[in-house]
């Protein structure tokens, strides 16, 4: 079998470049043409951890589906395309991001980690600690919790009809905000949940607080207080991830045609989800997740909207907070429930492995 790197680039110069949609992509990412040597390397530093990470993934984690291996990867593309995909071909699970959207990531965990605001809110030492850590720390929740939401597309079935005009390929960032609908809204609610799930587990419990403890300068915190401090970063790298794409002027009449659900919706979920995972693995008390301290971390995530967006913002928050947003919310939580009745229902049937 030929290698992953090879079968995804024949695959984008001779298939997807010709779909609808997809003309602007160019093949698999040479890492070696990016300019930047520091950035070059932890391209490749980030993509070795991914890899290594999605190779001894435990059949707990996929829930005992089964799937071809995984192979993550980056796409070069023109015209500053940004986003990221999940499909399955020629005996892989493909999940990928294009370079713009990493370099906005990219620069967006940079702005956090120079914030003044963040700085204190984290309590980093700049006189020990160089804010080049934070930003590291800030990029890899926020890369880890994109590619965490693309492999719950595979592992819960999602990208296994034709999405955005290819065929089994799941498209994260669509122009046409009006081409889903509830279902869809749901799945990409259920990403979000797992996504979270698989992340906090990661940074809090698993291999990944150590370091992210030391990059903070608190290596000898006791266990909650780490906790909250490791929280603290992952609500506030999603949070701004959120209102980075958080653009354009949407018509709050078609949110039944959504591809996504509205950020603020999808931010609410998350919230619960943490919720429910420190409840179960002992972390940080319930008191911890008050509005107060949402409300907070949200105004600093927000700053770094720019302000043409804050008009659609506002008109998405008014709607949610009207009868009709109510309304909205509950048939898609009604959704999301049975999308995931059902898949529970088709790993029963199917037995693990």
């Amino acid at each position: 079998m030929a290698p992953p790197e090879d079968i995804l680039d024949g695959f984008v110069r001779t298939r997807l470049r010709h779909e609808r949609g997809f003309s602007g992509y160019v093949g698999k990412l040479d890492i070696e043409q990016v300019e930047s040597p520091s950035f070059r390397s932890f391209l490749y530093l980030i993509q070795k951890t991914m890899n290594e990470a999605l190779r001894l993934e435990g059949v707990n984690a996929s829930g005992g589906v089964q799937h071809p291996p995984f192979h993550f990867d980056y796409l070069d593309v023109s015209d500053g395309i940004k986003n990221a995909h999940a499909f399955q071909y020629a005996g892989f699970s493909f999940i990928v991001v294009t370079l713009p959207l990493v370099e906005l990531v990219w620069h967006l965990s940079h702005r956090l980690s120079r914030s003044p605001i963040v700085v204190e809110l984290v309590r980093l030492d700049t006189g020990t600690v160089e804010p080049d850590a934070l930003q590291g720390l800030l990029f890899k929740i926020q890369l880890a919790f994109l590619v965490s939401h693309e492999y719950t597309h595979h592992v819960h079935r999602h990208c296994a009809e034709s999405q955005g005009g290819v065929v089994g390929v799941w498209t994260e960032f669509l122009h046409d905000t009006t081409c889903g609908n509830m279902n869809s809204q749901a799945e990409e609610l259920d990403a979000d949940g797992y996504a979270a799930y698989l992340v906090l587990a990661h940074l809090l419990r698993g291999e990944m607080r150590p370091s992210a403890l030391v990059e903070l300068g608190r290596a000898e915190m006791p266990g909650t207080d780490g906790d909250a401090l490791l929280l603290t970063c992952f609500f506030l790298a999603v949070l701004a991830f959120f209102c980075e794409f958080w653009r354009g002027d949407i018509d709050m009449a078609s949110v039944y045609k959504f591809r996504h659900p509205p950020p603020p919706v999808r931010i609410k979920y998350m919230i619960q989800v943490a919720e429910m995972w420190c409840g179960q693995n002992g972390s940080v008390p319930k008191s911890w997740f008050s509005p107060a301290r949402f409300q907070e971390l949200f105004s600093v995530a927000a700053k770094f909207i720019e302000e043409t967006a804050r008009q659609p913002w506002d008109a998405q928050m008014s709607f949610l907070r009207g009868v009709d947003g109510v309304q909205y919310d509950q048939q898609l939580l009604e959704r999301f429930e049975a999308v995931r009745q059902n898949r529970g229902r088709i790993s029963a049937s199917r037995g693990p492995g």
